[in-house]
């Protein structure tokens, strides 16, 4: 029996499908015949942005370089994909938390742009990465982005950003592709690579500055992680050993850390920082704080905490006469992660 109206809704959604398919190709395929464009300087700084990030999100962009609305970025970033200097490479078919329908990245005839102008750049393409190391690399780019604006109309500055592909190791001490350094330490069973997500240095504006490593956790590792990691970047910290101040020119650093929200009562963070402390103790070198921090009028805010401390502190706070040095010292952890 056929209901009134039942081949028409059966069309309708077929042809809705359809629709989908086209706006989706279309969202992938250059125009054949685009508008003329001139790049204009706002456009140098997107490219030039996306040879420093890898890869950023429209909004991304937004916040970072554009400033106006997203209608206005979306028709721009647009021009320069049907033009060809930039690429957009599609992330997940279907929305995802934390995810976009897509990304965008340098093209080659973007990293030539930037070369008839003197600023050297490479291609380095996002496609084939998994969306987990996609999502970790947008909300690392989101750090700095996030420090960007909380620190704009201020006295503070960020300076010296740096991504985990700029601290491998190259030339005679990386090969040619570069590599994580390795650190040998008394405290260390064995050596470790050093590899952090990020580094920058935060300058206060009254002459004091501090340097932070950053790790962005996603809860994709167990637990024996973090307490390895506690030996590894306490070692990292020693001024005997000056493994730091050798490389950065410094002498003490902070990793802050930023992970998952709490969840029906379980906290990410606070695991995190139990592991650290039972691990090196209540160490200062350490900080943490969650993804809904990641915000300009959050993040330089009292929102961290150290292991073995239950006050909140800032980024921003003087702790050890404007720096953090820790001796690193050996405890074995029994127990699985």
């Amino acid at each position: 029996m056929n209901r009134p109206g039942g081949n028409r809704r059966i069309r309708i959604e077929r042809s809705g499908a359809a629709r989908v398919r086209r706006e989706r190709a279309r969202r992938f395929r250059r125009r054949n015949a685009p508008r003329p464009m001139h790049l204009t300087e706002r456009d140098v700084e997107v490219l030039e942005a996306l040879a420093v990030h890898r890869m950023l999100s429209g909004d991304q962009l937004r916040r970072l370089v554009f400033g106006c609305s997203a209608s206005r970025v979306r028709r721009r970033l647009r021009t320069l994909y049907d033009h060809g200097f930039v690429e957009r490479i599609s992330v997940t078919a279907q929305p995802a938390r934390g995810i976009p329908p897509f990304v965008y990245e340098l093209s080659a005839q973007g990293v030539e742009a930037l070369g008839e102008i003197g600023v050297e750049a490479a291609k380095r393409g996002a496609s084939g990465l998994s969306l987990q190391t996609v999502r970790h690399k947008l909300i690392v780019n989101d750090v700095y982005i996030t420090l960007v604006e909380a620190t704009r109309d201020t006295r503070y500055s960020v300076r010296g950003w740096r991504h985990e592909q700029d601290l491998k190791l190259t030339g005679e001490d990386g090969g040619g592709r570069g590599r994580a350094e390795r650190v040998e330490h008394p405290t260390l069973e064995k050596p470790l690579s050093f590899l952090p997500d990020g580094y920058f240095e935060l300058d206060l504006g009254d002459g004091t500055s501090f340097a932070y490593f950053v790790e962005v956790d996603l809860a994709t590792h167990a637990q024996r992680v973090w307490r390895e990691r506690a030996q590894l970047y306490t070692a990292y910290a020693d001024p005997q050993a000056g493994l730091f101040r050798r490389r950065f020119g410094r002498e003490t650093f902070r990793l802050a850390i930023i992970t998952t929200p709490d969840y029906r009562g379980r906290s990410r963070r606070n695991n995190v920082l139990d592991s650290i402390g039972r691990t090196v103790g209540a160490s200062p070198l350490f900080l943490a704080t969650t993804l809904d921090h990641l915000q300009a009028d959050r993040i330089l805010g009292p929102v961290w905490r150290m292991p073995g401390r239950q006050r909140p502190v800032r980024l921003t706070d003087n702790f050890s006469g404007g720096g953090v040095v820790v001796r690193p010292r050996r405890t074995v952890v029994r127990g699985g992660g």
